[in-house]
């Protein structure tokens, strides 16, 4: 710190620092955005400010973004109201943000990247008719894609997560037998289910079209080497409400209970790693029977961001 006069004619000091940190000045590009698009961007620096155009439904408004390491700051604005990711992306660039300028509250890194999840909103009226959604990038940024989602609107496409693949994961932890079980999503069948051991067995099922997709680390209690791997078509999977069916196929005489991991797993080739978690889906009941349940899917990661769902 450095004491300073004010002007020369002045009686008057101030203190002041001697190298102050400077603010990020930023290019500013303006874009525009219609319900349901999808903006992928890559190496820009600076500012994009999507304008997002809707109609006088109410509901929520819903940003879901994902992408690379690099990081971004996405702000969504509507009628007064702000919610924002903070900077997202991997902990590695954290030191050049902060010399960029960047506050280091606002960074939300991690050894991981953090660069994936939803802003929401609510639309509570008809109008105003316009949402604003900024991205910010002080760094010459990779990757990122933004999926734009009005109130009332249900695509039935499911949530854009290019760098992840969907799995429903089964196992049987505590060692004890269940009964066998042909699995249906929103009614195609995605494999089977084979329970019949006092093991720590189970079932992996994998929205891919690439059949050499395997997980190299779950976060899960049993053994990989024990998982039997299918792969699906992503298509059976829809924005909103996903029926899972367990029709049973093998009464094996002592009863039933598991927990169904929902994940997107980050893809790395033919590997899959780096789990977040969309939902856990619990079953129980008495031998013989089937279940039936269902589970939401309206953004890539909810559960692993709750300071940024609604």
């Amino acid at each position: 710190m450095a004491i300073k006069r004010i002007h020369s004619r002045s009686p008057y000091y101030i203190t002041s620092s001697d190298a102050p940190v400077p603010s990020p000045i930023l290019p500013i590009e303006y874009l525009g955005a219609d319900c349901g698009d999808v903006a992928v961007s890559d190496g820009f620096i600076g500012k994009k400010i999507y304008t997002l155009v809707m109609t006088g439904d109410t509901g929520d408004i819903n940003i879901n973004y994902s992408g690379g390491n690099i990081p971004v700051k996405i702000s969504l604005a509507y009628d007064g109201a702000l919610v924002t990711s903070g900077y997202v992306g991997l902990d590695a660039y954290d030191d050049q943000l902060i010399a960029a300028g960047v506050d280091p509250l606002e960074i939300n890194t991690g050894p991981t990247s953090t660069k994936f999840g939803a802003l929401v909103l609510p639309k509570n009226s008809e109008s105003p008719l316009t949402a604003t959604i900024t991205v910010q990038s002080p760094l010459l940024s990779d990757n990122l894609n933004l999926t734009f989602t009005c109130p009332d609107v249900a695509p039935s496409d499911a949530p854009t997560c290019p760098d992840r693949a969907l799995v429903f994961q089964v196992c049987n932890s505590n060692y004890a037998k269940d009964d066998n079980f042909d699995v249906y999503l929103n009614n195609n069948y995605i494999g089977f289910l084979d329970l019949n051991q006092n093991a720590q067995v189970g079932s992996i099922f994998i929205a891919t079209t690439n059949t050499n997709s395997n997980i190299t680390s779950g976060d899960f209690a049993c053994p990989l080497s024990l998982m039997d791997t299918y792969t699906f078509d992503p298509s059976f999977v829809v924005y909103g409400t996903n029926v899972l069916e367990l029709r049973n196929v093998q009464n094996n005489g002592n009863g039933n209970y598991g927990e169904i991991g929902i994940r997107n797993y980050l893809i790395d080739g033919d590997d899959l790693s780096s789990p977040c978690v969309v939902d856990n889906i619990t079953y129980s009941g008495i031998s013989g029977v089937s279940f039936t349940l269902s589970f939401d899917y309206t953004a890539c990661c909810p559960l692993d961001l709750p300071d940024l769902i609604s």
